[in-house]
């Protein structure tokens, strides 16, 4: 890549780990323990609601941890991705050091594996 498409790229990146943020923060709060993770918040419910309100607390609780780790795991990759980028190791695969080929980056701009690696892998 050159170095233009590198700096758009690591722009594009910062601007989506910002509205991935944004979206954590509107249901998680920063795990006090953990630094860099977050908690969902659970839905308190009143002694006298239903079972049925209870058990819908529990699973838009679940759902939404389900979001969490999904985001979260978004914004691990990003941060790895911008760290590859600012260290010169952007495009390097992990595994085998090899340049991951051009096309696979456009198309999975995170990708720490080249194709070949990720096949093995999968089929281990």
């Amino acid at each position: 890549m050159t170095p233009q498409e590198l700096k758009n790229l690591r722009e594009s990146l910062v601007t989506e780990m910002g509205s991935l943020e944004n979206q954590l923060g509107e249901f998680t709060s920063e795990n006090p323990i953990i630094k860099g993770d977050r908690r969902s918040h659970f839905h308190e419910t009143d002694p006298s609601d239903s079972p049925s309100d209870k058990a819908h607390s529990v699973t838009e609780f679940e759902e939404e941890r389900a979001v969490e780790q999904n985001l979260e795991l978004r914004l691990r990759q990003i941060r790895g991705t911008i760290k590859k980028i600012d260290d010169g190791t952007y495009g390097v695969c992990e595994n085998c050091v090899l340049p991951i080929d051009a096309r696979r980056l456009q198309v999975v701009s995170v990708a720490r594996l080249c194709v070949d690696c990720s096949k093995k892998i999968r089929l281990a």
